[in-house]
């Protein structure tokens, strides 16, 4: 229920970055739940060493990864909600950086906990996979680590492994008919640029033609997509044209037009990047 790819883009040479490009839809076999649900989030990762009065105060490192999940929606959501608080308080007196391994190894750490309750109650509904990304100043680089699950005769359990991104082609897919949108992505990623489709932004397509699939009805809803560079990871609203061909556009988030009463809190307006 669940269409996720990441990929290197390095259409900004001088400063390659992490896509990502996610459906939206929830559902439960046939059933559909929710066209509007978040997949894709932003992960902060707060250092803090000790301040003038001996507390830990004066944050050293402030960075962020990107943060999505495929499968069971409450092992994922839930589990970026316990880990936000716990990943945007690090304190360390020799001022250490933690890797995006480091992170990694934390998050399978506190996931096999959480799953193996869970997976106890919620039997085949618990399974489920995610991932880390975005770019490590330790490493130097962009990097996907994937949580994923492994199936052996003594159950289901989580591994992890860990995907440097530097060629066009390299990328990771999360979710339903795997096989399929993974040869679709390859091949839309090794093939050539056409109008309105730069082949930098292939799987963005991909997983765009696949909502309109009335025959994939796992994946639907709208495409939530965000970029991770050397600044940390920020999500993108999508600018839509009220109709094909016409000027007049407007802002959409997770499927959603950011009217007046969504796009402002008081006098403050809602912000950032957007994306046609």
């Amino acid at each position: 229920m669940t269409a996720i790819a990441i990929w290197c883009n390095n259409e900004i040479e001088e400063n390659p970055s992490l896509w990502i490009v996610s459906d939206s839809r929830v559902s439960k076999g046939n059933s559909l739940l929710i066209e509007d649900a978040a997949k894709v989030f932003t992960l902060p990762i707060i250092c803090k060493a000790p301040g003038s009065s001996g507390f830990f105060t004066d944050i050293y490192y402030q960075h962020s990864f990107g943060f999505c999940f495929a499968g069971s929606t409450l092992m994922g959501q839930n589990s970026f909600l316990a880990l936000q608080p716990l990943l945007g308080n690090l304190s360390s007196v020799e001022n250490y950086i933690p890797s995006i391994e480091d992170v990694g190894n934390y998050i399978l750490n506190y996931l096999k906990k959480t799953f193996d309750d869970y997976k106890i109650s919620g039997g085949a509904s618990a399974v489920f996979e995610a991932a880390i990304f975005g770019y490590c100043h330790v490493a130097k680089k962009l990097q996907i680590i994937h949580i994923s699950p492994v199936f052996e005769p003594s159950g289901c359990f989580l591994t992890m492994t860990t995907k440097s991104c530097t060629k066009r082609s390299d990328f990771i897919y999360l979710g339903d008919n795997k096989t399929e949108m993974k040869k679709k992505i390859s091949n839309a990623l090794n093939s050539e640029t056409v109008p309105g489709r730069p082949v930098t932004r292939a799987p963005r397509y991909v997983i765009d033609d696949a909502i309109e699939d009335e025959q994939m009805s796992s994946i639907g809803g709208d495409i939530q997509l965000g970029i991770a560079d050397t600044h940390g990871f920020m999500t993108y609203k999508i600018c839509k044209p009220y109709k094909k061909g016409e000027p007049a556009s407007y802002f959409s988030y997770l499927g959603r037009e950011l009217t007046d009463d969504l796009a402002y809190i008081g006098k403050a307006m809602v912000v950032g990047n957007a994306m046609v």
